[in-house]
């Protein structure tokens, strides 16, 4: 497996941030894991309770507690089954829990897909992310890494109404003036 190109999924999900701009079905977002792509030349250790490798199916599947870190870089899943013809990794597919955190946030879904030849993440099931005191929910998030954008989808709404993506951002604290001594 070559460590550059499964790096290429924990740089994908990271990156999921806070938002620029939004509308009733999608949210164009900001890059607040932007570290990540600079340790894709930092060795991957993957923990799991086992692995089942099927040669006939070229695939290799991770599972219980699976545990995968790069640099600063540390993912979370019951399971992660990657998908690799001819001996080149096509798809990784993280299942359960997934949790993608680094210094500047997390990113929390169910299921997490890479597909590494057209370079898209999506994660579903129900997103949330979070940076710093910001948090963003929306049911699908897509992340395209050739042009650095993610897009995430608004759950389905009631009465076949589309719904909408949520967030909450916290303003940035204002520096305190400092106080004179005796006044």
């Amino acid at each position: 497996m070559k460590a550059r190109t499964f790096f290429s999924l924990a740089a994908g999900l990271g990156l999921l941030g806070a938002v620029a701009t939004a509308d009733a079905a999608s949210t164009e977002t900001v890059n607040p894991f932007a570290e990540l792509s600079t340790g894709s030349d930092q060795p991957i250790h993957i923990a799991a309770d086992s692995t089942l490798a099927d040669f006939n199916e070229q695939t290799a599947t991770y599972s219980g507690n699976v545990v995968v870190t790069q640099g600063e870089m540390r993912l979370r899943a019951n399971e992660l089954k990657i998908f690799a013809p001819r001996g080149r990794i096509a798809r990784i597919v993280a299942s359960g829990d997934v949790v993608l955190t680094s210094p500047s946030g997390s990113a929390k879904s169910p299921t997490a897909v890479y597909d590494v030849v057209p370079r898209t993440v999506v994660l579903s099931g129900g997103v949330i992310l979070q940076h710093e005191n910001n948090v963003m929910r929306g049911s699908e998030l897509e992340v395209k890494l050739a042009s650095g954008q993610a897009r995430l989808i608004a759950p389905d709404g009631a009465n076949g109404k589309p719904g909408r993506v949520q967030g909450l951002f916290a303003p940035a604290a204002k520096p305190q003036k400092p106080v004179a001594p005796g006044g």
